[in-house]
């Protein structure tokens, strides 16, 4: 049974690798795309604080047009305006949470 399996895993090297370098390269493309958003959060908070954005709408709203202006097309062709939407909404929730008190335990809730 184990000499199968090792026959099957053999002859499916190539394919099994790129499955895995492709979900490393998606991994480390997630996590880019995080930082850049966290670095759009923090330029619309310069620019809430210099009263250029009013609201926590507009600033969401210039972090997502940042987003689409600038991630790589790599990123952009798996991540919708809906989804980036989610996401820079779902960071602002864990950035507020952890400056809230310093650790992530859910305690800051937006508006």
């Amino acid at each position: 049974m184990l000499e199968k399996i090792l026959t099957i895993l053999w002859e499916w090297r190539f394919i099994i690798l790129l499955a895995v370098a492709g979900m490393l390269y998606c991994l480390f493309e997630w996590e880019r795309a995080k930082t850049f958003i966290y670095a759009g959060i923090a330029q619309a908070k310069r620019y809430a604080k210099d009263q250029v954005l009013k609201n926590g709408n507009q600033q969401e709203e210039y972090v997502v047009k940042l987003a689409l202006q600038y991630l790589p097309l790599s990123l952009k062709i798996f991540l919708s305006e809906k989804l980036i939407r989610r996401l820079v909404k779902s960071l602002y929730s864990k950035l507020g949470d952890y400056i809230d008190d310093g650790i992530l335990n859910d305690t800051y809730k937006l508006e």
